[in-house]
């Protein structure tokens, strides 16, 4: 359903009711014409009050297509105003305003019977598809949210996780310096500088670090160290 689809059905059934009016048919025989009228007139009507409140995530989505629906739906509705205006002036007129209001009564138990039938099913479906909707929002957001918090702590505990490296050479600098070159899990490497007769441990908790470079040999790393103190 519609806005443009329910003014054509409109058009074209006020259309007929016209043609009928011209060539002398009475109401009665119109019944179906009139029928397919009022029930479009009853759907412009509904489409205006959805597009009045539309729904969470048709107003945080749907952008200008909510405001182009409610224009258009309003422009339709004014047209199908002009229709019940014209049939109105048309039936009054020439049958009697009684036979009108007769018409009005018809038009509030076909109006009545959509309300319970095809309102009712549409605002349950669309019930439906929103909290189908807002379940699976929440929960890629409660998954993104997840994995964001893994991850942080994914790199927090590789910031700060501690491995066993074991001393692998060591060298005396002409500082009298000593340096140890220790490795652990992953091709970690580290080095420490000792003063000369100090104490020199077999074993030292260095921060993990799996990204230390592979291809330098502990004879490499020495050298660099060397280097860098001269």
């Amino acid at each position: 359903m519609d806005p443009v689809s329910a003014m054509a059905t409109a058009s074209a059934a006020f259309g007929a009711l016209k043609k009928g009016f011209a060539i002398g048919r009475d109401i009665e025989a119109m019944a179906s014409d009139l029928s397919r009228w009022m029930g479009a007139l009853s759907d412009l009507d509904q489409m205006e009050k959805e597009a009045k409140n539309p729904p969470i995530f048709k107003k945080l989505f749907g952008g200008q297509s909510v405001e182009q629906e409610a224009i258009t739906t309003f422009a339709n509705k004014q047209k199908a105003q002009q229709q019940r205006y014209e049939l109105q002036q048309w039936i009054s007129l020439t049958m009697g305003k009684s036979k009108w209001d007769q018409l009005v009564a018809m038009e509030g138990q076909i109006r009545k019977r959509r309300k319970e039938t095809l309102y009712r099913q549409r605002e349950r479906r669309r019930k439906f598809v929103e909290i189908v909707a807002w379940i699976l929002v929440s929960g890629v957001g409660l998954a993104a949210l997840t994995a964001f918090i893994l991850l942080l702590k994914s790199h927090s505990a590789s910031a700060d996780q501690m491995v066993t490296c074991r001393k692998v050479k060591c060298e005396k600098l002409e500082n009298r310096e000593i340096v140890c070159v220790f490795r652990g899990a992953n091709n970690t490497i580290e080095s420490q500088f000792f003063q000369y007769l100090e104490f020199v441990p077999n074993e030292y908790q260095c921060k993990y670090d799996p990204n230390a470079k592979k291809d330098m040999t502990i004879q490499e790393s020495l050298e660099q160290i060397r280097k860098s103190r001269d």
